[in-house]
């Protein structure tokens, strides 16, 4: 296996460990990696304002100092159950674009030619 294919395979595994756009980081493809990362944050950043809107600051006021985790949690389960809607669009697109960065991964290699095969 050749160092270009072992490149290729640790981009896909960062990726998918880390999340959309941390592999185009191993490739130098800094342009495409930022645009992975951005849209992550914006989808991350669409959740967390409907959880705060949702649950109220006083809430999340209420345990911002974090010695009660376990209230924390069962009001984000609560947040959960009551918006599986949004809960749901979230998770479709976030996979979304965590499985098209690693098709990009992919697409992107064989535009390189690393997987044309060696002639004997």
């Amino acid at each position: 296996m050749n160092k270009n294919k072992i490149t290729l395979l640790l981009a896909s595994a960062v990726t998918l460990i880390l999340g959309p756009g941390a592999g185009h980081l191993i490739i130098k493809e800094w342009k495409k990696a930022i645009f992975f990362i951005t849209l992550a944050l914006i989808l991350f950043l669409i959740l967390a304002s409907t959880f705060v809107s949702t649950v109220g600051h006083e809430t999340l006021e209420a345990v911002a100092n974090f010695q009660n985790i376990e209230q924390f949690k069962n009001i984000y389960y609560k947040f959960q159950e009551e918006n599986p809607n949004t809960m749901l669009m979230f998770n479709i697109f976030f996979a979304g674009l965590w499985a098209y960065s690693i098709v990009d991964l992919f697409r992107i290699a064989k535009a390189k030619g690393i997987f044309i095969k060696n002639e004997k």
